[in-house]
């Protein structure tokens, strides 16, 4: 399931509507031997722009892949959910963007974590 495209059910905060939106899963608490296991993702967007630590995925790739369009992964946009509002798989991330995300997604969390000392 990591570094897989799923469609998540989002509430959409202006509305509270409930809309199936693109998301890369990056972790889970399987381990934690709950009955609901609960799934760490980026947002997927076709629409926001793209920051010094985004995944910038092209269109064509996105067309390869099951995305309508060329997207961003949000390396700083982490989230935790049920699993249960999982929709479908899209696809698995190719290999050079799995790199491309855990380089800037190390980048991203280094510099918090520096911050806090």
């Amino acid at each position: 399931m990591i570094f897989e495209l799923w469609y998540y059910k989002a509430t959409l905060p202006n509305s509270g509507a409930i809309k199936a939106r693109p998301v890369l899963i990056i972790g889970n608490d399987e381990e934690n031997n709950l009955t609901i296991v609960d799934v760490h993702y980026c947002i997927v967007s076709a629409t926001a722009p793209i920051g010094k630590y985004d995944v910038e995925i092209d269109e064509e790739t996105a067309k390869q892949i099951g995305l309508s369009r060329a997207s961003v992964i949000k390396t700083t946009k982490i989230f935790t959910g049920s699993s249960n509002l999982l929709e479908r798989k899209i696809s698995s991330l190719p290999d050079r963007h799995k790199k491309e995300f855990l380089s800037k997604y190390k980048d991203y969390q280094s510099k918090l974590i520096q911050s806090l000392e």
